[in-house]
């Protein structure tokens, strides 16, 4: 509870008989058979209200869930969603693996190219001695 509030008798005497249903504090969501349709029909006690009516429970000591309040939500944990960055940022990984392999493959490539143009070099030789 964050602050201390003073609360009316006349609010404070609400306490003792109140019973609350589900559709007083929770929005329902109605399906309207004529028309095939469903709605959201809102909660009768303002979120407001209902934060007002547990405050007021916790200091009469009544348990809030006792007239029909919902039990408060466990707190979620924060999510965490680093920076978008930029292209060549995010890419970044990707391209220095890519440029890894491609080291590793060199001997290879150099080889290969020397073949092909020892080939090359062969094909434009004729056979004539002049």
């Amino acid at each position: 509870m964050a602050t201390y509030r003073n609360f009316s008798l006349k609010f404070l005497s609400k306490l003792n008989n109140a019973k609350l249903v589900e559709g007083d504090v929770k929005a329902q969501l109605v399906f309207n058979a004529e028309k095939g349709k469903s709605f959201w029909r809102p909660a009768q006690i303002s979120k407001r209200t209902q934060n007002d009516l547990r405050k007021a429970c916790l200091q009469c000591g009544i348990e809030p869930t006792s007239i029909g309040l919902a039990a408060p939500a466990p707190h979620k944990p924060l999510k965490y969603k680093p920076n978008k960055l930029e292209k060549h940022e995010r890419m970044r990984a990707e391209r220095q693996a890519n440029i890894q392999r491609n080291l590793e493959k060199m001997p290879q490539t150099i080889q290969a190219w020397k073949e092909d143009k020892l080939k090359e070099l062969a094909k434009q030789k004729t056979s004539m001695p002049f």
